[in-house]
């Protein structure tokens, strides 16, 4: 009987640890930022640092930082590009929806000139909610180009945390107000906290 009782024992110990192995693999998936993603959404297991590029200059001239924000989406378009145009409004859509709980939209042109993407933007009428900036000669697009990001063509857009690594990655066009989208955007939200 003793020895019975031992066996139990040991295998309740490991049925324990294994638990809080469970447990403590999902606070840290938590608190790295990981949420249940959507269709053709990548989702990193560790966080990626992009390589060192100059950001994303601004209307003003100045560079928009990629950090500090508890979520940011950055979004690479051309106005060239059908795909990027069509899915421009669901991230204004998207920032409009988040912004107060720490989401920010950045959207960084491949256009030639600055002129050129301002321009296009007042155009269209998008407003000035999102922030929208000139990615000169592509130089931070490349950095989004390692297999781990996989940054091919746009629209191409990243997921990053306040440290500005990238969480995860989409390419291509999508509905970015889609309510798996929005529900996506929630548990990062909620696990930067």
């Amino acid at each position: 009987m003793p020895h019975d009782r031992s066996r139990e024992t040991a295998g309740l110990r490991r049925t324990l640890i294994v638990a809080l192995c469970l447990l403590s693999t999902a606070g840290l998936s938590a608190r790295m930022g990981h949420a249940e993603g959507f269709s053709g959404l990548e989702i990193l297991p560790l966080p990626v640092m992009p390589e060192d590029a100059p950001g994303p200059r601004g209307t003003d001239g100045t560079p928009i930082p990629l950090s500090g924000a508890p979520v940011t989406v950055l979004n690479f378009w051309a106005t060239w590009c059908a795909p990027c145009i069509a899915e421009l409004p669901t991230l204004i859509a998207l920032d409009e929806a988040l912004s107060d709980r720490g989401l920010r939209v950045v959207a960084a042109s491949l256009d030639r000139s600055l002129e050129q993407m301002d321009d296009f933007w007042q155009q269209q009428g998008w407003g000035d909610e999102v922030e929208v900036g000139l990615d000169e000669r592509g130089a931070l697009f490349r950095a989004f180009g390692s297999d781990a990001l996989g940054a091919r063509g746009v629209p191409y857009t990243a997921i990053l945390n306040a440290e500005g690594a990238v969480v995860s990655w989409f390419v291509g066009d999508t509905d970015w107000a889609d309510t798996a989208v929005i529900a996506y955007f929630d548990g990062l939200l909620n696990a930067s906290k």
